[in-house]
């Protein structure tokens, strides 16, 4: 079983194109389903409670190029009892390095099966209670200026308005 806190941390765009595979790490809000639903995907599927919220930890695993592909594409969970969910993997690559989501995992890259150890301290850490909002950047060429320049509304004094006839 692996631990995912002690896999080596994605840090650049480089880094994240020289992997041979790569873990991204998420979690999925669950707390809109059927009370036995969350039971059942907490006792079955390594969800945990946080805050009066049920969640589950998503890990996706794959090269760089298929998580590229499959970005801003909804992946459908499907769960035994009929609860189905989609979750949207963010194509902002610099987003998802900044929010410490990608995991190096090149060391693994042969194995046929891949387990993870549950580890709800340390995903709640990450990326719930630590969650900051990824910070746009400031100066853009495309961005408005806050206030439009305009040109004064106020009658010219001293001249009077042409009427044509």
């Amino acid at each position: 079983m692996i631990r995912i806190s002690q896999l080596p941390l994605i840090t650049s765009a480089d880094q994240f194109h020289a992997a041979k595979q790569i873990l991204l790490v998420d979690v999925l809000y669950v707390g809109d389903a059927p009370r036995t639903m969350r039971e059942y995907i907490k006792a079955s599927h390594g969800g945990f409670v946080y805050e009066k919220k049920t969640y589950m930890p998503i890990t996706l695993t794959g090269n760089p190029e298929s998580l590229i592909a499959n970005a801003e594409k909804g992946i459908h969970f499907k769960f035994d009892k009929g609860f189905e969910n989609v979750y949207v993997l963010d194509g902002n690559l610099d987003s998802a390095i900044w929010h410490r989501k990608l995991y190096d995992m090149t060391a693994y890259a042969d194995q046929p099966a891949i387990g993870f150890e549950r580890e709800e301290d340390f995903i709640i850490e990450r990326y719930l209670s630590g969650y900051v909002e990824y910070p746009k950047p400031e100066a853009t060429l495309l961005k408005l200026p806050a206030k439009m320049p305009s040109i004064g509304t106020k009658a010219m004094r001293g001249l009077k308005p042409v009427v044509r006839k």
